[in-house]
């Protein structure tokens, strides 16, 4: 009998582990579904999983935000699915790495004068934490785009500063150019995001007349300077005149004839993995890492072309490692740029590979604050500057090619013209022509790189989407991060965490940022003096 009661404990025990691990690994069938028991379990682990979160008040020492550039909520969970298949699952019950963190909340992300945002002005919310109009960079709402002379006077610092004020280590890492909309909101200020480098087309002698400087010099000129930049963009810091350091057959953009590099530049200047991987870790020469002409290479590209590329994960756990040797505290922004513009083409298998990498690299930074032994005094919020109209469904079956056509039933073959069903469609875009007979659709790769995905509006370029797009976070003060907010709030909320900025006196910090220890107030007190008088006694 206690054989057999030992037998059954085990059995329990085993199942429950079953169960554990089946939550977050992602499944590759779904028998086990069938049992209401595998349900009940799961419920109860969720439930107990929440019971168990305790709130860290701690102030967090080290800040890291991720921005997945038109990461809204069909983005992630088709990037979850994208993600469990090529690990050979089916992909709609995997957990990802961001869906992992211990709070989860929304962001509005209107921008004062439109409906639908650009990633220029909810840059400078969820960074610089004020709300400004569509196109403008690290300015506040007075500033009208593309007009110089309105912009005079209306700067706003960021959160990168506020963290160099006190001598924390800064630093941005991101797969689009480095002077692009997201990144640059937390150096520069400008009214015009298009306005990234002396180029003429876009800004010449009349903005520099009027008082404006371009995003790249701003860049090179900020002071203190920035520990570490990777990304991509080198054509807006050399001249017309000079060919690419990578590429002999493409001239730079620069029409000032100014090399930012060698002439501004006060610090090491790399521009391949190579070089890289040779500098030590917590040298105080800051780092420009430029690795591409214009953007980086979409990581679908990078894996299957090759060359010395770092991806996003690698420049990641690089800067990590670099910031955390100084032991100074730091502030990184890590964004995966090319998420957004896997989307504006329509290239449904860009975008979300994109996402993959981008979750990928908040896994490896997790897991090696883990290994430091810092990750309680960490905040790391993920979250997006805006949506895209980008959309799926079809009633597909469990385990569907998210990038290919519902099943072959009936709920999956279109009740007008009795042909497959993409899963994938964006609501504006260039394919809006696409044919509909039964040659020209089975005659589709939906999983290459060039397929575009149907559109249901006539656009150039795909439209970023006006909805609220998630904000996920954990470490310190993350409990902050929980329901409706508006996008500017994120930058107050990772600053109040940390004690930075106007932050710096709350309660609970010293002048300089760090922890106080607890007020004891007047009841705890007398409670102590009672338990005191007790004891005497």
């Amino acid at each position: 009998m206690l054989n057999v009661r030992l037998g059954s404990v085990l059995l329990t025990v085993l199942l429950i582990l079953s169960f554990a691990k089946l939550a977050y690994a992602g499944r590759t069938d779904w028998s086990i579904e069938k049992n209401a028991s595998f349900w009940r379990e799961e419920a109860r682990l969720s439930i107990d999983e929440i019971l168990k979160k305790r709130d860290n008040t701690r102030v967090a020492k080290n800040v890291i935000m991720f921005l997945g550039d038109g990461m809204g909520v069909s983005t992630v969970t088709a990037g979850r699915i994208r993600k469990g298949q090529v690990n050979g699952q089916l992909g709609e019950d995997l957990v990802t790495e961001m869906e992992q963190f211990s709070h989860l909340g929304l962001s509005k992300t209107y921008n004062i004068d439109h409906q639908t945002p650009d990633s220029a002005a909810t840059a400078t919310a969820y960074l610089c934490g004020v709300k400004a109009q569509l196109g403008t960079i690290g300015v506040d709402g007075r500033a009208k785009r593309s007009d110089c002379l309105s912009s005079i006077g209306t700067n706003v610092s960021s959160i990168l500063n506020w963290a160099q004020d006190l001598g924390h280590k800064v630093g941005i890492v991101t797969t689009a150019r480095i002077t692009h909309a997201t990144p640059s909101a937390a150096y520069a200020h400008i009214p015009e995001r298009n306005w990234e480098g002396y180029d003429t087309r876009y800004f010449g002698a009349t903005q520099a007349g009027q008082g404006c400087v371009d995003i790249a010099q701003q860049l090179v000129l900020h002071s203190p300077p920035i520990d570490v930049l990777f990304g991509g963009g080198r054509r807006y810091f050399y001249p017309n005149t000079v060919r690419d350091v990578e590429n002999a057959s493409i001239l730079n953009s620069r029409t000032d004839q100014k090399s930012l590099v060698d002439d501004y530049w006060k610090g090491r200047f790399i521009w391949n993995k190579t070089e890289m991987n040779k500098i030590p870790f917590g040298s105080p020469e800051p780092i420009l890492g430029l690795f591409e002409y214009d953007h980086m290479q979409y990581e679908t590209d990078r894996l299957a072309y090759g060359n010395d590329e770092p991806s996003l994960t690698e420049m990641t756990r690089f800067a990590l490692e670099h910031l955390l040797a100084t032991n100074q505290g730091f502030f990184l922004l890590v964004e995966g740029g090319r998420i957004d513009h896997g989307h504006h083409e329509t290239r449904a298998r860009y975008a979300l590979d994109e996402y993959v990498q981008f979750d990928d690299a908040i896994g490896h930074a997790k897991q090696f604050l883990k290994d430091r032994g810092v990750l309680d005094e960490t905040l790391m919020v993920v979250t997006a500057d805006h949506s895209h109209v980008f959309s799926f469904g079809a009633y597909a079956s469990r385990g569907s090619n998210i990038l290919g056509f519902g099943s072959l039933e009936q709920l999956n073959v279109s009740d007008v013209d009795r042909l497959p069903i993409n899963i994938i469609a964006y609501g504006n875009g260039p394919n809006y022509a696409s044919a509909r007979n039964a040659t020209y659709l089975y005659s589709l790769d939906t999983n290459s790189t060039k397929y575009l995905s149907p559109t249901a509006l006539p656009m150039k370029a795909e439209t970023h989407g006006g909805e609220d797009v998630p904000v996920y976070a954990q470490g310190p003060w993350s409990h902050l991060f929980i329901g409706t907010m508006e996008q500017h709030t994120i930058a107050h909320k990772m600053a109040y965490a940390a004690c930075w900025g106007e932050y710096v006196n709350r309660d609970g910090c010293t002048s300089n940022g760090t922890q106080t220890n607890p007020k004891i107030t007047l009841m705890q007190i007398g409670v102590l003096f009672f338990l005191l008088k007790t004891i005497s006694e």
